[in-house]
């Protein structure tokens, strides 16, 4: 008896000086709730600090990185350039029509260049851009969804599906709630990881504050963390925000700080009463601020 009791206390002994697989994985840890949390070290893949990241969870527009990604591997197979030319579908100049639907309001009859579009969504998050987009390299959106979701495989991800190449939900664009997009946190840094990696030159547009159209109008980046903007924190530079009613306010962020690059993602974050946009760049400023800057 006195053996084992000698046992039980070392074992307990040893499982009290084990560290802690996950010490940064509580939410208690952040002082504003979301859905799912994680934050990444971009060149090694490194979790700083994770909640609830293995969860598939709508994505709203920061679907719009698959989109782009997929855009800028046609530029770089030399199947489109910047100055390819679009004239919207009448399924594009619908869109362009509907209330709610941010978009760069493209008309019949006009003609758009693939930079123009590319900078509307990418600033903007202009959703009839997003889908012009996907024509221009597939034919038809839903030809692109299907590079966009194999794309998904060739990262490995296991927790993404895609039904359309905005973001919107589903019962949005005429299809079912449950064909909305959707990934997990941890898929979302992958996605974010990979067009950096393979495309810096995305940077170039995610930083711009505005983007002028050709027809005079001024679009605002809806980051709001870039120089100049109302939330601006030095150190990041990208990379999509991203809003729907089932997916919540969402937000993938990147930065440099002391010449390293980190990834963010933050999904669903809680609103403030009727602010939907502080909230996830308030808990972006502290996931760095705690795991990063201290």
């Amino acid at each position: 008896m006195k053996k084992l009791l000698f046992m039980l206390i070392v074992v307990a002994g040893i499982l009290f000086m084990l560290p802690d697989k996950n010490p940064v994985t509580k939410k208690a840890a952040l002082s504003i709730d979301a859905g799912a949390v994680i934050l990444i070290d971009a060149e090694t893949g490194k979790v700083l600090y994770e909640d609830n990241s293995k969860e598939a969870l709508p994505i709203a527009s920061m679907s719009k990185m698959m989109t782009q990604y997929i855009v800028l591997t046609a530029i770089q197979n030399n199947t489109l350039d910047w100055e390819s030319p679009y004239e919207p579908s009448e399924k594009v100049v619908q869109m362009s029509k509907q209330k709610g639907v941010v978009g760069l309001g493209m008309t019949p009859g006009n003609s758009y260049t693939l930079k123009e579009l590319f900078s509307a969504m990418t600033v903007n998050s202009s959703n009839d851009a997003a889908v012009g987009l996907a024509e221009m390299v597939s034919g038809t959106e839903s030809s692109f969804v299907e590079l966009m979701n194999a794309q998904a495989k060739t990262f490995g991800l296991k927790e993404t599906t895609f039904y359309n190449a905005s973001g919107l939900d589903g019962d949005f664009v005429g299809q079912t709630k449950e064909e909305t997009n959707h990934a997990s946190a941890r898929d979302v840094a992958v996605i974010s990881q990979k067009l950096l990696a393979h495309f810096p030159e995305v940077l170039s547009f995610t930083q711009l504050t505005s983007f002028t159209t050709t027809d005079g109008k001024e679009l605002w980046n809806t980051n709001q963390f870039l120089p100049g903007m109302p939330e601006a924190f030095a150190g990041i530079d990208g990379l999509k925000t991203g809003y729907t009613t089932l997916a919540g306010p969402c937000f993938a962020s990147t930065g440099v700080f002391d010449d390293k690059r980190f990834i963010s993602v933050v999904m669903n974050v809680e609103k403030d009463g009727e602010d939907r946009i502080h909230p996830k760049f308030a808990l972006t400023k502290e996931l760095f601020e705690k795991y990063v800057l201290e």
